[in-house]
């Protein structure tokens, strides 16, 4: 077993995007896929607007956003969430539809849970699990990739479902997820980058399966997404640099939707400018400046967390229309219908009855 620590940042927390880029092991490896299945490479890297001759040159670097738009050249092109690496395909449709399931959740351990259950029930070749009574107040998420070709190295796909997994939990709950151990289930490669420049915990090797150990707090973090940025953001969460991960810095505008979806969930059932400038120590007229600068008004950001926490208990709990309405800050349930069909053109019960059909 091989342990990599006293590294110097979180995963992804990198100084300047600029400063962060790979070289041939990960350019080949990421095109191997496409290859085996009849895909020209070099075809491949124009798409992505990548010079061509990287492929050939034992030299050559890509930086992280030249790799995401491999990345996304790559999985198009095959319709494979897993870029041609497993024998039975990982259809793109499919992926969405377990991104949405969590999404859909109201906490991440929940999210996680009906991560893996889905996971789990439609793939034989890939096992995922979530421990919740590691030592030290510790939770982990595990995977298990049976379906590897052979000829590949597995290095590469181990690296990558990883960084994936990584960069999807932390754009879920909109901040970054402190990792205090991480796992890969495959040896070290020679030419791997130096994983201490993204981890800032012990990374071991040669393990039965990969995973990612954080403190189990985080299981209780609020899901702050929606299915519309689900759709609009698809594989980069939230960045066009693959190095780049959710929640590094999120804006005023951002920060003050995560308090009114908190206090919500609180049952605090009309925040108002007053209470956000009390918790943030400034005035109501001070906070409403700084949303105008980003474009936003209190109101907007209240109607948004209102609707999308309305819609999340429609359709993953058995709440009766009259409790949902009470935790989202509707004295009346007939004032929360009159407001959901000015939201979304339907009335919550219609709502709850189409997404269920």
């Amino acid at each position: 077993m091989e342990i990599a620590t006293n590294s110097q940042i979180l995963l992804g927390e990198q100084a300047s995007s600029n400063d962060c880029d790979i070289g041939p092991y990960y350019i080949r490896g990421c095109l191997q896929g496409a290859v085996s299945k009849g895909h020209d490479p070099e075809s491949l890297l124009r798409a992505a607007q990548i010079d061509t001759s990287v492929y050939h040159d034992p030299s050559a670097r890509i930086n992280g956003e030249e790799l995401q738009r491999l990345f996304l050249t790559i999985r198009n092109a095959l319709n494979d969430e897993y870029l041609g690496f497993l024998d039975v395909q990982g259809k793109l449709e499919m992926s969405y539809l377990v991104c949405r399931t969590t999404v859909r959740s109201e906490t991440f351990g929940q999210a996680m849970v009906k991560m893996a259950r889905l996971v789990n029930a439609v793939r034989s070749d890939i096992e995922m699990g979530l421990d919740t009574d590691c030592a030290n107040d510790q939770a982990a998420i595990f995977f298990k990739n049976s379906g590897v070709k052979k000829s590949f190295e597995p290095h590469f796909l181990s690296w990558f479902s990883l960084y994936w997994a990584y960069k999807f939990q932390c754009w879920l709950i909109g901040r970054r997820i402190k990792l205090t151990k991480v796992l890969f289930s495959s040896s070290k490669p020679k030419d791997a980058i130096d994983y201490s420049r993204f981890v800032d915990c012990p990374i071991e090797y040669n393990q039965k399966c990969a995973g990612l150990y954080f403190s189990r707090q985080y299981l209780k973090a609020p899901i702050t997404r929606s299915e519309i940025e689900l759709k609009d953001r698809d594989f980069a969460f939230g960045s066009t640099n693959w190095f780049e991960i959710s929640g590094k810095d999120q804006t005023f505008s951002t920060q003050v939707e995560q308090m009114l979806l908190d206090l919500y969930r609180e049952g605090v059932r009309t925040p108002n400018l007053d209470v956000l400038g009390d918790i943030l120590r400034c005035s109501a007229r001070t906070l409403s400046r700084k949303l105008k600068k980003e474009g936003v008004t209190f109101q907007e950001l209240k109607v948004k967390v209102r609707r999308e926490m309305a819609q999340k208990l429609l359709l993953s709990t058995e709440m009766s229309v009259a409790e949902i309405a009470e935790r989202v800050g509707f004295s009346e349930p007939a004032d929360f219908t009159r407001a959901y069909v000015s939201w979304t053109g339907r009335t919550p019960s219609g709502y709850r009855a189409q997404r269920h059909n």
